[in-house]
């Protein structure tokens, strides 16, 4: 079994792929009293939709982790990507270096979308400790670009995170859940 992957969202969406306005008038809400609470759960329902995905849905910078270089690549956690930034990493002495574009490119073309190698070309060797290796990419498209059913499944995950506020365990709705299989990328 492979490890996880390790990666968090270093710069967030600088907006969501649905407004305040567009929530409440699906929610039916005519007042302005849960406006900070539904612009909220409008960025959860959007989180949970792109970790139930591995997808970005809207552009966001993505720092992932890696303990060495794989022999010949390695798959990034978020898709898509549009572009990577970095990659360094610490060299056989500690030190932090910039792996040069020469050396790899990004494989967007069939997701899970990877890092891979150029044609003879090798990775460095890292030092031994982990996290020695550092991806920074660009990941999601515009938020106008968000396919109209997985904006459905966040409208129902919204819809369904508004109305039962309690403490309570449960996955994505049935219905979210059945529109974003289509779109749902398995990396393992």
């Amino acid at each position: 079994m492979s490890a996880p992957l390790k990666y968090k969202v270093s710069t967030p969406p600088a907006s969501e792929p649905i407004s305040l306005s567009e929530a409440k008038l699906y929610l039916r809400v005519d007042t302005s009293a849960d406006d900070a609470l539904i612009t909220a759960l409008i960025t959860a329902a959007r989180e949970s939709v792109e970790l139930y995905t591995s997808r970005a849905l809207v552009t966001q910078t993505v720092t992932q982790k890696l303990d060495c270089f794989p022999s010949f690549g390695f798959r990034l956690a978020v898709h898509p990507v549009a572009s990577i930034t970095s990659i360094e990493y610490k060299d056989s002495n500690g030190t932090t270096q910039t792996l040069s574009t020469d050396i790899y490119m990004l494989d967007n073309y069939d997701l899970p979308n990877a890092v891979v190698l150029k044609a003879n070309q090798m990775f460095p060797t890292t030092y031994l400790e982990d996290n020695a290796v550092t991806v920074t990419f660009v990941a999601g498209e515009a938020a106008a670009s968000v396919p109209k059913a997985i904006l459905q499944a966040i409208y129902l995950t919204l819809t369904d995170f508004y109305e039962n506020r309690t403490n309570y365990v449960k996955r994505l709705p049935t219905a979210a859940e059945y529109l974003l299989n289509q779109y749902r990328v398995f990396v393992f």
